[in-house]
């Protein structure tokens, strides 16, 4: 019988999973969803993948949700070290998927606008600042991402020949584009997020932000636009978690009385365009939300499967535990044995307690799992003995290694 394993990788306050689907060691299907910091990939990543080429596999699919530093910061160093994908030096990537600007561009000028200087000094100025430093040396101890024109990720994606959102003919990865993938031996995706709207409010904002900037022409798919827009974006989007985020003091926390907090949705353009998807085999089916926002997993949801509710293997939940990200509505929907958080805490007080706590405050006969990749004060406050026997879960840490679906 084939199996399902996840290995989630320290990622400080980050996302990274290792997904390999397949029956027994040999040629297994892996998947690499986003890739951390770049200390994620030189202290985990980067031995895992090669021992994965050492044994003859390969990575089918590299899938960058979404641009922030704290997902895909670790896939610049790998694709830097990896080379020419036609004679990779750590592993074979026979796809990838990442939104860039380009791909956020449906009217397309034939050739780029002339810039004036002060456009010119502009863009310039976006790039050498790149990615913001307290997302860039994660605990200040990453080294720094260069910030030179073609230093994003999309610029390294195009320079290395990968072969780049293939599944959607060249054009953005969302749901309107493609909804099933096929990516053989029995793996699935079935796409949820996002939108050609919500990938449109990315590229408005991002726009009316360089609007703002002094820049007044069109704005085309050149490389240095991606550049800038891959800078800028993971800048904005720090600005707006810092000033959302509150801390929840567990000392005083009632899980039910916390559980019915009136929810408010995240309203990040850059968490809106992530990608999420549903990964299907051998019967098994999990559920990777990135950094999504809950609407549209709902809306996709109910296109699919009508109202629920839906058995998940395993969720992977949306933006670390963040409060604005996981629906009461949402929960309605879906259910798992397996809810997987990614992150150490570090930043942004995530997960929140009251995320957790609108995943065990429901009536369930299975036994749920908080799968955590570190301890946080949440995880210490969740696992108790009592509350953990009254709600019906039990909490994992799952530091290295994997779990089996």
């Amino acid at each position: 019988m084939g199996s399902i394993n996840i290995e989630m990788f320290p990622a400080s306050y980050g996302d990274s999973f290792l997904i390999s689907c397949g029956d027994g060691d040999l040629e297994r299907t892996n998947l690499l969803v986003d890739s951390g910091f770049i200390s994620t990939y030189e202290n985990y990543l980067r031995d895992r993948l090669q021992q994965l080429n050492d044994s003859g596999n390969r990575l089918a699919l590299l899938v960058i949700t979404h641009i922030d530093a704290d997902h895909l910061s670790g896939a610049l160093k790998l694709l830097e070290e990896n080379g020419h994908s036609s004679i990779p030096k750590i592993i074979p990537i026979d796809k990838v998927w990442h939104n860039s600007f380009r791909h956020l561009q449906w009217e397309k000028n034939s050739s780029p606008p002339e810039l004036t200087i002060i456009e010119k000094k502009i863009l310039e100025e976006i790039n050498t600042q790149g990615y913001p430093n307290e997302l860039n040396n994660v605990e200040n101890k990453d080294k720094p991402i260069s910030a030179k024109q073609g230093s994003s990720l999309a610029s390294l994606v195009f320079q290395g020949g990968y072969s780049w959102n293939v599944d959607f003919a060249g054009q953005a990865v969302c749901v309107e584009n493609r909804r099933e993938i096929d990516l053989g031996n029995g793996v699935k995706i079935i796409m949820l997020s996002p939108t050609v709207n919500k990938l449109k409010q990315l590229g408005e904002c991002w726009k009316r932000t360089l609007y703002k900037m002094g820049y007044k022409k069109e704005i085309t798919d050149g490389d240095i636009f991606d550049d800038a827009f891959e800078f800028l974006v993971s800048r904005e989007k720090t600005r707006a978690i810092v000033n959302r985020e509150k801390k929840v003091s567990s000392s005083q926390v009632n899980l039910e009385a916390l559980s019915s907090n009136p929810f408010t949705e995240d309203t990040s353009a850059a968490n809106g365009s992530s990608i999420a998807f549903i990964l299907q085999f051998m019967g098994k089916k999990i559920l990777f939300l990135g950094d999504s926002h809950p609407c549209i997993i709902e809306q996709e949801l109910r296109f699919l499967y009508g109202e629920g509710p839906i058995w998940f293997d395993a969720v992977k939940v949306s933006h670390h535990g963040s409060s604005g990200n996981t629906s009461p509505s949402l929960l309605k929907l879906i259910d798992s044995a397996n809810f997987l958080i990614s992150t150490n805490g570090m930043r942004f007080h995530h997960p929140e307690l009251v995320t957790l706590a609108r995943i065990v405050c429901r009536e369930s006969t299975e036994k749920r799992n908080l799968i955590f990749n570190y301890k946080t004060p949440a995880s210490n406050y969740m696992d108790d003995k009592q509350r953990k026997k009254k709600y019906n879960y039990e909490v994992q840490i799952l530091s290295e290694g994997q779990i089996s679906i």
